[in-house]
């Protein structure tokens, strides 16, 4: 059996899980599995954690004339309104709740199910907190406690919070068919299964058929598959189950060193800063993704994808990103989706033959950041490298 090197390299990230994150954060440049000695990544900063993606699956399939897996989406709604961890985009519940189709009813009812226990939930939430506040401030009146000035301010951040979750729930828009897609997300993908276009919900983490679910979360980046990798790593869904996912914008965490055309100074931590990158000129970038149907018995079936990733174009490069999204010409997704087991390269030559497309980043709003789950966007401190004690501390 033939193994590339990068098959080994990749297989050693998998198997390295949290040991290469430590590493990371030691500030080691390399670590050792059994006898094989790999580098780290170049990219300490994940690269493109979310973006802004279509997520009417009407939209989808008017534009890709496909059919909605009707059954996958109902089974999502389903699972989630059952308590289990599905996180779906608000925009793709939003998609569900304007629609008068009689064979959309159950979803919709899922829908609205889900979004009534959340609305009481965040009530509750707010009852607790205003009533925990109150003690905390009747604690203030009688004399100074530092522990319960700590519980108001606690308070009062969550009440705000709480409130701010049950007007997004509340509200209503209309016509929104775009939405921000981050690892573990549930979208719409556009897929191909015996001959017929389907648009289905998949989780944005891909879980490989081959793998276990307990050694999931040692996976390197499972929502990324490299495209170095492919015929290694992901030799069993590359050539056998392609997706597409239309994509109006990314989101990059980039190294503020980097965007500002700097080494790292001499104690400095390592900080983030979220960048979104829009496409000029402005147009849709359709992402090749490759996807998996996980089963085993007693589980529940997991559809996940992870979106193809290579080396930047060189602007990216230049604001602090080396690896981005693979994106391919409308005309050339048919046949991505419709792969060719046996011939490869024609599916490396579909992921070669990229648009003429080039990027122009912005810091991204502080509304959008407001209403997106928190993710590591703002400039927050990655690692910080330990303090060197004074001759007089020893």
């Amino acid at each position: 059996m033939f193994i590339t090197t990068c098959s080994l390299e990749c297989a050693a990230f998998d198997r390295m899980g949290s040991r290469a994150a430590a590493a990371v954060r030691s500030g080691h440049g390399s670590t050792s599995v059994g006898r094989l000695a790999v580098p780290l990544p170049k990219f300490a900063i994940p690269p493109m954690y979310s973006a802004t993606v279509w997520t009417d699956p009407k939209l989808y399939a008017g534009h890709f004339q496909g059919h909605i897996d009707l059954n996958a989406f109902h089974e999502s709604f389903r699972r989630r309104a059952a308590g289990n961890r599905v996180a779906i985009p608000t925009e793709v519940d939003q998609a569900f709740l304007d629609t008068q189709e009689a064979e959309l009813e159950p979803i919709r009812d899922l829908v609205i199910r889900h979004r009534l226990a959340q609305i009481q939930a965040a009530d509750e939430e707010i009852a607790s907190q205003v009533a925990r506040l109150a003690d905390a401030q009747h604690r203030l009146g009688s004399k100074e406690a530092k522990a319960a000035g700590h519980s108001a301010r606690m308070s009062m951040h969550k009440i705000a919070a709480a409130r701010r979750r049950r007007a997004s729930l509340a509200q209503n828009v209309d016509g929104c068919q775009l939405g921000r897609m981050f690892p573990g997300s549930f979208v719409p993908i556009v897929t191909v299964q015996d001959g017929q276009t389907l648009i289905r919900p998949m989780r944005y983490q891909c879980r490989p058929s081959s793998v276990e679910r307990r050694m999931e979360n040692l996976l390197e980046s499972p929502h990324h598959a490299r495209k170095d990798c492919l015929q290694g790593r992901w030799r069993t869904e590359f050539g056998h189950t392609h997706g597409v996912i239309a994509v109006e914008s990314l989101f990059e965490a980039v190294a503020l060193h980097r965007l500002r055309n700097r080494q790292l100074l001499r104690g400095e931590g390592l900080a983030a800063l979220e960048l979104e990158f829009l496409p000029t000129p402005r147009q849709t970038l359709y992402v090749a993704c490759l996807w998996s149907h996980w089963q085993r018995p007693g589980r529940a079936d997991l559809l996940s994808f992870a979106t193809i990733v290579d080396r930047a174009p060189a602007e990216v490069q230049a604001a602090g990103q080396d690896i981005c999204p693979v994106v391919i010409k409308q005309e050339n997704v048919n046949a991505w989706l419709n792969p060719d087991p046996t011939d490869l390269a024609a599916s490396l030559a579909i992921l070669e033959d990229r648009p003429a497309v080039s990027y122009e980043h912005f810091p991204s709003s502080a509304e959008r950041e407001r209403l997106a789950r928190p993710a590591p966007a703002k400039i927050i401190n990655l690692w910080k490298p330990p303090q060197s004690r004074s001759p007089l501390a020893a």
